[in-house]
C-alpha cells in the first residue's frame, strides 16, 4: 500500500497511468469503436474504392480520413492499439521472465557458472537487434520454402504472407503463427534484466536471512523462488515496463523501413509516406496521413516510459524511497512531538531511558557509499513497509561488519521513537552507539532492551 501511495504521489505517474489505461480501453473496446465490414483485412478497413490512391480528408465515413487505397485511418489506429498492447506486453513479459530466472540462477550459483552465464549475456548484448530481426526472418523464410511453401512480405498491407499448395506439415503451421520480430525482440531484450537481477541476487544471497534459510534446510529452488526473486525483481519490473513502449516503437520502425513485421501503425506510416509533403510543399495539406498515427505512437511510448519512471521510484531500492514516505515525514516532525498512533506505542516519558535525550538526528544523512549499499537500502525499504524483522536482520548484519554505523544509528533513533517497545531495536541501537564510542547511551539502550524482554 505504501508503494502504491508513493507511486500516485506524482502527477507524472497519474498521467502515465491515464495514457496506458486509455490505450487498454481502446484495445478492449475496438469492436465497438470501429466495427469491421466485409472489406476488413486484419487491422485495415476500406471505406471507398480500392483503386482510388488519393487520400481523402476526414468525413462521415472515415472520421480521421483515408490513406491511398481508401484505408480508414481511425479503424487502423483503434485495432492497431489492440495489436500494440498484445505485442508490447508479450515482448516485455517474455524478456522479464527469462531474464529474471537467468540472472537469479547465475547469481545464486556464483563462481564459474555465474561468469559463464554472464559472458553469454554479454555476447547477446553485442549482437545488433536489427540484424537479429533480419536473420530470424530470413531463417523462417528459408525454412518455409524448404518445406515446399511460398514466403513473401509486405504485399500491400498484409505483412508477411505464407502459402502452401498442399496441407502444410505441423512445423510449418507453427512457423506460420510465429512473429519473427516478437521472438527476436525477446531474444535480444532479456540481457539488461538478467544483469540487474544477477547483481541484486549476488548481494542478497550472503545476507543473514538467506543464511538462516539455508541453515533451516531450505533448498536452492525454494530460496530463489521465495526470497531472492521477490527481493530483486523491482528494478527488473521497471525495465520491463519501459520495454512495452520501446518494443512497439521498434516494431513500427522496422515495419516502416521494410525490414519485416506487420505493425498496423508502421504500415500506416509506410502507406502514407508519399503524402507527408503535400502540393506546394505544404506539410499540413494531408495531415491525417501521418499526424494521427505519429501522435499515437509517441503517446504510447511516453505513457509506458512514465509508468516505468514511476515504478523506479516505487520499487527500486536506490531510488528516492528512503528520502520519501517514512524518513522524510519523520525529519519534518519535532523531536518532542507525539508519536504516531501505532499498536503498543507509549509516550517517550514512560520509558526508563528518555528517548528525547537520544542524539539529535532530524535529517537522514547519506553519503555516496551508503546510497550504493543495497543492504542498507533494503533495510530502509523494509522499515517503510513496516517489515521490522527483515529490516532488523539487515541492520544487524551491517553493524556487525562495521558498515554505515552512523547512518544506521540515526535510522534506529527515528525507529525507536515510533516503536519504543521493540527490544531488538534498542539492542541494535546499543550496538551502534557502542561502535561509535558512546558507551553511556549504549548502556542505557541495553538496559531498556533488557527491561522489555522481561
Amino acid at each position: 500500500m505504501r508503494r502504491i501511495k508513493r507511486f500516485f504521489s506524482h502527477w507524472q505517474n497519474w498521467l502515465g497511468t491515464l495514457i496506458v489505461l486509455s490505450f487498454a480501453i481502446v484495445a478492449f473496446t475496438a469492436p465497438m469503436l470501429s466495427q469491421p465490414n466485409k472489406t476488413t483485412q486484419g487491422a485495415f478497413k476500406k471505406v471507398g474504392r480500392s483503386t482510388d490512391f488519393v487520400p481523402h480528408p476526414p468525413s462521415e465515413n472515415a472520421i480521421l480520413g483515408t490513406l491511398p487505397g481508401q484505408i480508414d485511418v481511425f479503424h487502423a489506429l483503434v485495432w492497431g492499439a489492440r495489436e500494440a498492447m498484445i505485442f508490447g506486453l508479450s515482448v516485455a513479459l517474455g524478456a522479464f521472465l527469462f531474464g529474471s530466472i537467468f540472472g537469479a540462477i547465475s547469481g545464486y550459483a556464483g563462481g564459474l557458472v555465474n561468469n559463464l552465464m554472464m559472458r553469454i549475456a554479454d555476447a547477446f548484448l553485442t549482437f545488433p537487434v536489427l540484424a537479429g530481426v533480419v536473420f530470424l526472418q530470413q531463417l523462417v523464410a528459408i525454412t518455409i520454402e524448404s518445406l515446399g511453401g511460398t514466403y513473401w512480405f509486405n504485399n500491400d498491407y498484409h505483412g508477411q504472407f505464407i502459402d502452401f499448395q498442399f496441407t502444410p506439415p505441423a512445423f510449418a503451421v507453427f512457423l506460420m503463427k510465429v512473429d519473427p520480430i516478437l521472438i527476436s525482440l525477446i531474444i535480444f531484450s532479456w540481457m539488461p534484466i538478467a544483469r540487474m537481477v544477477n547483481t541484486m541476487v549476488i548481494t542478497l544471497k550472503n545476507t543473514e536471512f538467506i543464511q538462516a534459510t539455508r541453515a533451516l534446510g531450505g533448498s536452492s529452488f525454494w530460496i530463489i523462488r521465495r526470497h531472492l526473486l521477490p527481493n530483486s525483481i523491482g528494478p527488473a519490473i521497471v525495465l520491463a515496463s519501459r520495454d512495452v513502449g520501446s518494443s512497439v516503437i521498434l516494431q513500427a520502425t522496422i515495419t516502416f523501413i521494410g525490414l519485416g513485421g506487420a505493425s498496423p501503425w508502421g504500415i500506416l506510416l509506410s502507406m502514407g509516406r508519399n503524402w507527408v509533403i503535400g502540393p506546394g510543399g505544404n506539410l499540413l495539406a494531408a495531415w491525417w496521413v501521418f499526424l494521427p498515427v505519429t501522435f499515437t505512437i509517441v503517446l504510447f511510448g511516453v505513457g509506458w516510459n512514465l509508468i516505468g519512471d514511476g515504478l523506479m521510484e516505487a520499487l527500486e531500492p536506490s531510488a528516492a524511497t528512503y528520502e520519501g514516505s517514512f524518513f522524510k515525514k519523520q525529519s519534518k516532525a519535532k523531536v518532542d512531538a507525539k508519536p504516531a498512533i501505532i499498536s503498543h506505542t507509549i509516550r517517550p516519558e514512560a520509558a526508563p531511558f528518555v528517548i528525547s535525550k537520544l542524539p539529535s538526528c532530524s535529517t537522514i544523512l547519506t553519503d555516496g557509499s551508503s546510497k550504493k549499499d543495497p543492504l542498507l537500502l533494503i533495510a530502509r525499504d523494509a522499515i517503510a513497509e513496516q517489515k521490522m524483522d527483515q529490516a532488523m536482520h539487515a541492520y544487524s548484519h551491517l553493524i556487525k561488519h562495521h558498515k554505515h554505523v552512523n547512518e544506521i544509528r540515526q535510522d534506529l533513533v527515528h525507529i525507536v521513537r515510533l516503536h519504543p517497545r521493540h527490544a531488538i531495536v534498542w539492542t541494535l541501537l546499543g550496538d551502534a552507539l557502542t561502535q561509535e564510542g558512546n558507551h553511556e547511551y549504549a548502556s542505557k539502550a541495553y538496559e531498556q532492551a533488557r527491561g522489555l524482554k522481561q
